[in-house]
């Protein structure tokens, strides 16, 4: 694949995610609507649409992120995309990118900070991948276990938690990461310096007003 081939699916790409956030801005308006309107059922079958259309998202942006132009190369794209799981790939593309700014094996500071983005995808994109399964497999209630023999209460519990404000603060986390990979790959000598701990204080203080 050649660079032009590559800015190419960018292109295609972004416009898979911008439709899908208009998807989106219009699910959070009807669940809002069916929130005014004390429908809670549905209430309820929006919010688990739209817990799966945050995974699309997610899935989407990975493939937009990974062919940012300037950024990775064929090579590295192949292997990021041929990792076991997409939540392997994100954790990949991470530690790939972040290698342009510096080796984080040797630099406790810069492990320390990877360690926080793979944290960030175990809380906010495998959780929520997780979740998206249980429900995608028809298990809209009530979550059964792996053998599919009794039900799994913890995950019962999860998925009964969801809520439009919880999925919208996934989306926003998720914004917050992309930017900062962008940083790392396009730009590592200086937008990664300039804009990484800005938007690390902006997601922090982010999760901490969006707790009330």
């Amino acid at each position: 694949m050649k660079n032009q081939e590559i800015y190419d699916l960018y292109v295609l790409q972004s416009k898979n995610v911008r439709r899908l956030k208009q998807v989106q801005d219009n699910l959070v308006k009807d669940i809002n609507l069916y929130l005014k309107k004390n429908d809670a059922f549905q209430v309820e079958i929006k919010t688990k649409l739209f817990a799966l259309l945050y995974c699309i998202i997610s899935e989407a942006q990975f493939i937009q992120i990974l062919h940012t132009p300037n950024g990775f190369t064929y090579p590295e794209i192949e292997r990021i995309k041929n990792q076991s799981s997409i939540v392997e790939s994100w954790k990949l593309m991470i530690d790939l990118a972040m290698n342009r700014v510096s080796d984080w094996n040797d630099n406790l500071d810069f492990l320390g900070r990877r360690n926080n983005l793979h944290e960030i995808i175990r809380i906010y994109i495998e959780e929520p991948q997780g979740l998206r399964n249980k429900i995608a497999h028809g298990q809209w209630i009530y979550v059964l276990n792996s053998q599919n023999t009794r039900e799994n209460k913890e995950i019962t519990d999860k998925i009964d938690a969801l809520d439009v404000v919880k999925i919208t603060i996934w989306a926003e986390v998720h914004q917050y990461l992309a930017l900062i990979i962008r940083d790392l790959v396009q730009s590592p000598r200086i937008g990664y310096h300039n804009n990484y701990w800005i938007h690390i204080v902006e997601l922090e203080q982010f999760l901490l007003n969006s707790q009330n």
